[in-house]
């Protein structure tokens, strides 16, 4: 070999050994400068489905369930339904005590609770959306989140919490704005989640009409996020004339056809009916009782399979004294009703 084939070659390794020495810094210079913090990704479909925490692709018996205060009201719906009932929604306030000795019997006796805390206090006080967004640890409404954790914590079994259901609603006056909502959504999920809530999943619930709305109360923008929700619930009602004379029948198709909608966006998150019902309408005798056998068939069609619990809201609508939406109406609405979780597709 030639002195300049020798040099040339020892010169080609010096420039490869310092091309590597200079990548290698560079990499890790790279590690030691500060990295972008990145929000959480939604788990993957797989995951999301071994723990329960639904896809739109399975078929699997519904929650079938109601609204209920109590342990009372739990029996009597379970005695007129003729079996055991496995959902049950409760209501609380924001400095409410989370679960009573009724919740707990629940939970003992194998219900699943789904857990409505409202930004409000017992006192009828209403709690603004940012304030809750903003408050820094040692403030009251920041004690008051970690009070919530260690209770949603220590009750040790599944429970599916929403903050603040039908934030677009009339109800929700005063709370602030739909980008008030999700900060405040957010900080809540993430203080739980801190205080090692592992046994809560959030259940983000807006008004069915909600998702068909175009205007700045339209659901989407008030969505938190995949990563700050497991599944997505809708109140749906066929309000008829209860409100207005001029009223119109409603199938429960079309009341539900924006949040499909909104789901199938959103595959990897449960679809949820957290309250439904129908009025009775007066001049046809029986029509409440068919719409309620129409929804047990419906929720049975292709396409539905995303819908992971149904809960009937039984009691009457602050809106007007003819909105009647209890399943004990009449006796036809009754059987329907007892019909319709005696079926194997609301079972689950």
């Amino acid at each position: 070999m030639s002195y300049a084939r020798s040099h040339r070659s020892r010169s080609s390794r010096a420039i490869s050994f310092l091309a590597a020495v200079i990548v290698a810094v560079g990499v890790f210079a790279a590690a030691l400068r500060p990295q972008p913090v990145k929000e959480p990704q939604p788990l993957p479909s797989s995951v999301l489905e071994a723990t329960g925490r639904g896809t739109g692709t399975a078929r699997a018996p519904l929650v079938f369930g109601a609204t209920a205060h109590g342990k009372q009201e739990i029996l009597d719906h379970e005695k007129a339904a003729g079996r055991p009932m496995a959902g049950v929604r409760v209501y609380k306030s924001w400095d409410s005590k989370l679960f009573s000795a009724s919740e707990i019997w629940a939970r003992d006796t194998d219900h699943t609770l789904f857990l409505s805390i409202k930004a409000q206090r017992t006192t009828g006080e209403v709690l603004r959306w940012r304030d809750i967004a903003d408050a820094s640890p040692g403030s009251r409404l920041h004690n008051e989140m970690l009070a919530q954790a260690r209770q949603l914590r220590d009750f040790g079994a599944r429970v599916y919490v929403t903050f603040n259901h039908e934030p677009e609603a009339h109800t929700s006056a005063g709370m602030g704005s739909a980008a008030d909502f999700v900060a405040a959504w957010r900080k809540l999920v993430n203080v739980y989640r801190n205080q090692g809530v592992e046994n809560a999943q959030f259940v983000w619930t807006m008004t069915a009409w909600g998702f068909k709305r175009t205007d700045e109360d339209a659901a989407h923008y008030y969505y938190p996020g995949d990563a700050y929700v497991d599944h997505i619930g809708a109140d749906g009602y066929n309000w008829y004339k209860c409100r207005t004379d001029d009223g119109r029948w409603t199938e429960m198709a079309e009341i539900l056809s924006g949040h499909r909608q909104f789901g199938a966006a959103h595959p990897d998150k449960g679809l949820m009916l957290m309250e439904w019902s129908s009025v009775e309408d007066p001049a046809v005798p029986g029509r409440k009782a068919a719409w309620f056998r129409d929804v047990t068939e419906l929720f049975k069609q292709p396409g539905w399979e995303q819908y992971r619990a149904v809960l009937h809201f039984s009691g009457r609508s602050l809106d007007s004294d003819r909105c009647e939406f209890d399943y004990r109406t009449s006796r036809s609405a009754t059987k329907a009703w007892r019909d319709m979780g005696s079926d194997p597709a609301f079972q689950g």
